[in-house]
């Protein structure tokens, strides 16, 4: 993926406004000037609820008018994690959500690579198929499956057409992936991207909060960004910074989402009005 392609593939992700109502997130969407972005419509787990969770109802109604008045589309759903209790049948209210509001993919995370957690993920690739959905892996350094192998390998055993995997760069760094692994993945396998930056080395111990709360933004760390990119096919390519993050301290939402596309901009040769700087 080019400079030029991967500017009109940044999609904002859920970690950069989880405090902000649903209707809300799209608005600063709009004004930080993304077309895409991904929502946040399954918790990881029951005890776990965020502020920009939709609810079907009046608020996925007033979501869906907000997109088409803002003209922005939905790439992503978050999260749906498989463990071998989870009851699969259970996600379809959600994936039906996601796709009533156009979304076209949803993430999984897999508990661990076993043959019954890989029943698991077959299930859910059916059901979400039932929604034409596509179901990306994504794989944590820190938390079930690890590696990019383990998701690859997965997702082809599943032998579902929409299967696929989901590449965030934090966790190829920080589980020893290369990017000459990363281009010899299979374009078709990859459903979905995520980048930010971070320091070249990180202790394993720090690694979950690292990810959940203190991702740096792209362009002003260690991470090879560019070389990531220009090693991915034209999916979305969506930036994964939580609002907790240092580079967010004491900005307001609309303000967080503002930096993050200018950094982006930035990072990819154009000026922060979305406009190419003159030579």
């Amino acid at each position: 993926m080019t400079n030029e392609e991967a500017i009109q593939q940044v999609c904002l992700e859920p970690l950069a406004i989880m405090d902000v109502p649903p209707v809300e997130c799209v608005d600063l969407a709009a004004a930080a000037g993304f077309r895409w972005m991904s929502l946040w419509v399954q918790s990881p787990r029951a005890d776990y609820e965020v502020t920009c969770k939709i609810e079907p109802g009046a608020t996925a109604r007033l979501v869906a008018e907000r997109l088409e008045a803002h003209d922005i589309r939905v790439r992503n759903l978050e999260v749906f994690r498989v463990e071998l209790g989870t009851e699969i049948s259970a996600f379809a209210p959600a994936l039906e959500l996601g796709a009533r509001l156009g979304a076209s993919s949803a993430t999984a995370i897999l508990r661990d690579d076993s043959p019954q957690i890989l029943d698991k993920f077959v299930a859910l690739c059916q059901l979400a198929a039932q929604f034409d959905l596509r179901i990306n892996i994504e794989f944590l350094s820190y938390f079930g499956v690890r590696s990019l192998p383990q998701a690859l390998g997965l997702a082809l055993s599943a032998r579902q057409p929409n299967a696929g995997v989901l590449l965030d760069l934090l966790h190829l760094v920080r589980s020893g992936a290369t990017m000459d692994e990363v281009a010899r993945v299979d374009p078709a396998l990859i459903g979905h991207a995520q980048i930010c930056d971070g320091p070249a080395v990180m202790r394993d111990e720090d690694r979950l909060r690292e990810s959940a709360t203190d991702r740096m933004l792209p362009g002003t760390g260690d991470f090879p960004v560019r070389e990531f990119v220009g090693c991915l096919p034209p999916v979305a390519l969506g930036l994964e910074i939580p609002r907790d993050s240092r580079a967010f301290e004491g900005l307001a939402p609309g303000a967080r989402v503002k930096r993050l596309m200018r950094a982006t901009r930035q990072l990819f040769g154009q000026a922060p009005d979305g406009h190419s700087p003159t030579i």
